[in-house]
């Protein structure tokens, strides 16, 4: 093992700064340090030798003897993803203004990819994979953040960028991420931080949901009254509440929590749809609204938030009582919300259990896509571009999918989906959203 001094000199004549070098080796020391939580240094040699030899062996991480905390089980997706998220919100809370949304798609893509990632019949450890997909979203912003950071703060988040670009460069089969490692990942960023940087929690997350843009959680079913005026303007809720209390309209359609005990039964199909109607009108004002969305765009949000209900759902909370909608890969409900790529910024039950929660979350999802991507993009103005399908692409694929819809190449798969909903919207756009009616027609 060579010392330090010897390791200098070794590099003297081949590289223009030695002290550079030194503190560049000795920084990445520390990494691998941190990294290997486990491993216990012989107290009879110099540190710093130690945390040179390992940084000098780091692209063979998995391989070095000694090191178990790379060399145990692998962690399995939900601490990898617990772990991301923990990452994601540690940089969210420095990132320069300007990078939080780029933040933000880069998570979601990687949410995304992990819900394909552990679809039933995949099969194999995915967390290599999607260390390494999720690093190549998140490396770029991490970098170009750095100048703007204080000192102290870009010394850190150097660290772990060292820390992560080794491992990634080990890459495939060769990579094995143990618990150990992921803890030790995080704890370059968040040295004091005393939370589980791994634990798996369902529970909504404000911070996460401050971070994509979508504010204050939404209110969940049954810890609220039977209208919510935080949606709407005062004039609105007076005149709302002075509507209920006269109750003048209750007899003729069903309230939202009534919806959540009728199924569309051919007898009374028209009667269900039309509560359904009503619901998705109610819903898609109060988030543009509360969005401050333009007028010009008011009208196409509406029509998208009908296309993707009858898309995903045919506008159906349940198949059964009590048995949501729901796929084999965890979209849920009315707008099929998936479990695993919100965890956190929906409430479960919620998505589960309540037609007008699971409606305005898949509501908020759309009207973030439409703002932030189709219209920022301005995707009406590509050719063969349209706003409500670069927003349904991106409600589809994420972020990263907006323009999936008149990609030269999209495969056959997601073209299907995107010519299905293109003619859904059509219908929908000529004033027809009630031929919905047609899923249940034998």
């Amino acid at each position: 093992m060579l010392a330090l001094e010897s390791w200098r000199r070794l590099f003297q004549f081949r590289l223009p700064s030695t002290r550079l070098l030194a503190r560049a080796l000795h920084a990445t020391g520390l990494l691998v340090g941190l990294l290997i939580s486990g491993a216990q240094a012989d107290t009879s040699k110099d540190p710093r030798q130690f945390q040179l030899a390992a940084a000098f062996q780091l692209p063979q991480l998995p391989q070095v003897p000694g090191l178990p905390s790379l060399t145990g089980p692998s962690a399995d997706w939900r601490q990898f993803d617990s772990f991301f998220t923990f990452v994601v919100k540690r940089f969210g809370d420095d990132v320069p203004a300007n990078l939080k949304d780029p933040l933000g798609d880069a998570f979601l893509d990687s949410r995304y990819e992990l819900t394909s990632a552990i679809a039933p019949g995949k099969g194999g450890n995915p967390v290599p994979e999607l260390f390494i997909n999720g690093w190549k979203r998140l490396s770029p912003i991490m970098n170009q953040a750095l100048p703007a950071l204080p000192q102290q703060t870009a010394s850190l988040y150097s660290s772990f960028i060292g820390a992560a670009d080794k491992l990634a460069l080990t890459g495939g089969a060769g990579l094995n991420l143990t618990p150990d490692a992921l803890k030790g990942m995080a704890k370059l960023i968040a040295p004091s931080s005393t939370a589980d940087p791994l634990a798996y929690s369902t529970n909504v997350d404000s911070g996460l949901r401050g971070l994509l843009g979508f504010g204050a959680p939404l209110p969940i079913p049954g810890r609220r009254s039977g209208l919510d005026h935080r949606f709407m303007p005062e004039r609105e809720f007076a005149a709302a509440i002075s509507f209920w209390l006269g109750r003048s309209a209750l007899a003729a359609e069903p309230a939202a929590s009534n919806l959540n005990q009728m199924l569309p039964d051919p007898k009374d199909l028209q009667r269900y749809l039309t509560a359904v109607r009503s619901l998705l009108v109610e819903l898609s004002d109060k988030i543009a609204i509360k969005s401050k969305l333009s007028d010009e765009h008011k009208p196409i949000y509406r029509q998208i938030v009908f296309t993707a209900a009858w898309q995903e759902s045919c506008w159906r909370q349940w198949i059964k009582k009590g048995t949501p909608v729901a796929s084999t890969t965890g979209d849920v409900g009315l707008m099929q919300v998936n479990r695993n790529t919100w965890r956190g910024v929906y409430d479960l039950k919620g998505l589960n259990g309540d037609i007008q929660y699971n409606g305005n979350a898949g509501g908020e999802i759309l009207l973030n896509y439409l703002t932030k991507h189709a219209i920022r993009k301005n995707e009406d103005k590509q050719a063969g571009g349209n706003l409500a399908r670069a927003t349904y692409s991106a409600y589809n694929g994420g972020p990263s999918a907006v323009g999936r819809y008149r990609g030269v190449r999209q495969s056959p798969v997601w073209k299907k989906v995107d010519e299905a909903f293109w003619e859904k919207f059509k219908a929908v756009s000529a004033g027809n959203e009630m031929a919905v009616k047609s899923c249940y027609e034998k």
